[in-house]
């Protein structure tokens, strides 16, 4: 359907189909890339079956209504909280946001949200490895759209301090405007970061030339001589030198111009050769057979 397919998770990566939240790829993008969108594996087979029906599919819409939720696939139970209207306000997040909420703690439930480090479900809970939170976890996690790392919001780590660094918070517009060096443009260091500003830059070039080929408003002009023609006129040129040479030899005899040579002949001046810089780009060096383009559309290929 005209999408790219990569095993890796590379700067220039738009989308994630995410099968699983405990995978090294959801984990770096949920802290580094809010640039990619994370999306369910249904997405794929309603983008196929619409692209199958013809005509354009609303790939935006489908987006949004084939988001991953923020806390998809989790089962979390609370602890340590008397307010039962505080407890009933984080069941309805819970359940509103692709998790399943739990009131009693069982072995297959994936997150205890505690108040503090106290109390039966506590005990039980660290005894079954199960992962224990402090609150600011899920609302840093909805807040993020994507479950954060745990382990920045331990009950042991002082509650200003809980969640620190656990993403980057910077709007994706703002990063683009090249007005500053934003902390994601700081992790990308070296032959990374300057492979992302060169396919930047080739398929910002790409988008303008296909759009004018397309569409057909191209400003001709006439073309410059190729090589070849710049040839033919320097032998041309050549030519007549020699031509007028001769015809001036011819005239003259051993007693002295004739009546014919009265005429003065201007010497030809000799050819210039005009040094043509040496082309550069992507296509140097490239021998390209053009077919099916109009005649407006051959001459801005020759840009």
């Amino acid at each position: 359907m005209g999408a790219i397919h990569k095993l890796d998770l590379t700067s220039d990566v738009t989308h994630l189909i995410v099968g699983d939240a405990d995978t090294p790829k959801y984990k770096f993008v949920a802290k580094e890339r809010p640039d990619v969108k994370c999306l369910l594996p249904t997405w794929v087979e309603a983008l196929r079956e619409l692209w199958l029906e013809g005509g354009e599919p609303d790939v935006q819409a489908l987006e949004s209504s084939h988001t991953l939720p923020a806390l998809h696939k989790l089962r979390i139970c609370v602890t340590g909280f008397e307010d039962m209207a505080f407890r009933k306000k984080l069941e309805d997040l819970v359940n509103a946001n692709g998790g399943e909420y739990r009131a009693n703690l069982t072995k297959d439930v994936t997150h205890l949200i505690a108040k503090e480090a106290s109390g039966a479900k506590y005990k039980y809970a660290t005894d079954w490895n199960i992962k224990i939170v402090a609150v600011e976890w899920l609302a840093q996690s909805l807040e993020r759209g994507m479950i954060l790392d745990e382990k920045l919001y331990s009950l042991f780590t002082p509650p200003a301090e809980r969640g620190r660094d656990a993403w980057i918070r910077r709007s994706i517009s703002a990063s683009s405007l090249g007005k500053r060096v934003s902390d994601g443009d700081a992790v990308l260091s070296g032959p990374r970061k300057l492979r992302r500003v060169a396919s930047t830059k080739l398929s910002s070039q790409n988008v303008g030339l296909w759009t004018d080929i397309v569409n057909g408003d191209v400003q001709t002009d006439k073309p410059n001589h190729d090589q070849w023609s710049e040839q033919l006129v320097l032998g041309e040129a050549s030519m007549q030198g020699t031509s007028s040479t001769n015809a001036r030899a011819a005239g003259t005899s051993s007693d002295g111009p004739s009546r014919s040579s009265a005429t003065t002949v201007k010497t030809p001046i000799p050819p210039q050769v005009v040094d043509r810089p040496l082309r550069t780009g992507i296509f140097a060096g490239k021998k390209l057979y053009l077919h099916g383009f109009n005649e407006k559309k051959k001459v801005y290929t020759h840009l």
